[in-house]
């Protein structure tokens, strides 16, 4: 039997009235159903495809009475759909978002859930071999990783109305899942392009409070952002800093960032620079590109020889949004400006419903800030954090788990190191 989950943190009366699941089909009910779609198999099929017959009937029922919803509710067009099935002893879990017609990202995490027998296939294999995605057989594209993000993600058509996604992990290994994508047809090229991953990480954090999704973080350079990177600029202008190397990508909110920053810098003095440019005496990097970008860049310099890597002496910065361990884990270390600590009982609030809810998922300040927006808590104070991968101080007594074992950072570390300075004492 298939269950639903009604009890969502942060979801009230009326938003689980809203997204309320259809009721569990009992033993009868499912036999009943099975008959209808028997006799239904030479009729029509999703809105806008061919009529479905004999294993695609199949299929189609067993997407919409095997997956379960994580977190409960109806499939509802326009918002990110997440299911989960047990399969061969490992428990898939399936995003597509933004589940509109069209293009459609699809985010796969696959969690090895029991021990295989002596003896027996080994069920792990299962869980890391590659998968692939599609809407049938003749349209599987392999699901690969991202830079800059964790899971396992793919470009998926579908069609208006009812569909179903293909996962697919091996000859005898076939998962569906059902999706409801209505008729509406909006640009998704932002959800499948280089910023998907981050849109689909906000999207999921309302959807885990019960909230529809809101426009993707990367569309347009939001007001604390910009000010927090404001911030940093007056601070690297204090220091004596006299070239600024900016690290950006296409996007509204980098483009609109990098606008940002090189009016504040050039009225302080400081030239704005490529980062390909040979830096100077004082300079440094900062990055307000997106998870992808960030993470190929930073990347590319790590892979560098280190006699070859340009010097940046006065470190490497991130923007707000770039708090995400895949694009931390590309650098030996960074600074970043915060209005939030990963320490405080909210932030670890917002890590421990995503293990629970969606296991395998890292949490990310993009994902945070769409997780508080929707529970009216107050920024704190903006201050300066050192992001690392690799922990480097020992533990305190009483404070084992904040240095390495913090849900956000497992073995590394996001330690405050000071506030920025006020911007008119940066005048």
């Amino acid at each position: 039997m298939t269950s639903y989950d009604d009890t969502t943190p942060g979801r009230d009366r009326s938003d689980r009235s809203r997204l309320r699941a259809v009721l569990t089909l009992g033993a009868a009910g499912a036999v009943a159903a099975l008959v209808v779609a028997g006799a239904v198999s030479a009729g029509a099929g999703p809105t806008g495809s061919d009529p479905r017959e004999g294993s695609a009937l199949v299929t189609d029922w067993t997407a919409r009475t095997d997956g379960q919803q994580v977190l409960g509710g109806e499939r509802e067009p326009g918002v990110p759909t997440i299911q989960r099935i047990r399969h061969d002893d490992v428990q898939f879990t399936v995003t597509v978002a933004p589940a509109r017609p069209g293009p459609n990202l699809v985010r796969i995490d696959a969690l090895h859930v029991k021990r295989p027998a002596a003896g027996r296939p080994g069920a792990a294999g299962h869980a890391t071999k590659p998968a692939w995605v599609g809407t049938s057989e003749e349209s599987l594209v392999k699901a690969v990783p991202r830079p800059g993000t964790d899971g396992l993600w793919a470009t998926v058509d579908l069609p208006e109305g009812s569909g179903t996604v293909l996962v697919t992990h091996g000859r005898w290994h076939r998962v569906p899942f059902a999706v409801e994508t209505g008729t509406d047809t909006p640009d998704t090229a932002l959800w499948t392009g280089d910023d998907g991953p981050e849109c689909v990480a906000a999207a999921t954090a309302e959807v885990l409070t019960g909230a529809l999704p809101s426009a993707c973080p990367a569309a347009g350079l939001k007001q604390p952002d910009e000010e927090a990177l404001l911030a940093v600029v007056d601070t690297l202008a204090a220091r004596g800093v006299e070239e600024l190397a900016v690290e950006h990508d296409p996007s509204a909110r980098s483009q609109q960032a990098l606008a940002a920053v090189t009016t504040r810098a050039e009225d302080l003095g400081v030239e704005v620079v490529d980062p390909a440019t040979a830096p100077g005496e004082r300079n440094a990097l900062l990055v307000v590109s997106g998870w992808a970008d960030a993470a190929r860049s930073l990347a590319q310099v790590s892979a560098t020889p280190l006699r070859r890597q340009p010097i940046r002496s006065d470190g490497t910065w991130l923007a707000p949004w770039l708090l995400s361990p895949g694009v931390v884990d590309s650098t030996a270390g960074a600074m970043v400006p915060l209005d939030f600590d990963i320490r405080t009982p909210e932030a670890r609030d917002f890590s421990a419903t995503l293990a629970t809810y969606l296991p395998g998922q890292s949490p990310t300040s993009s994902g945070y800030a769409a997780w508080r927006s929707q529970h009216a808590q107050d920024p704190l104070p903006l201050a300066l954090y050192a992001a690392s991968r690799a922990a480097y101080m020992p533990s305190q007594p009483g404070h084992e788990g904040h240095e390495t074992q913090v849900a956000w950072f497992p073995g590394g570390t996001v330690t405050p190191v000071g506030l920025p300075l006020e911007p008119s004492a940066a005048r």
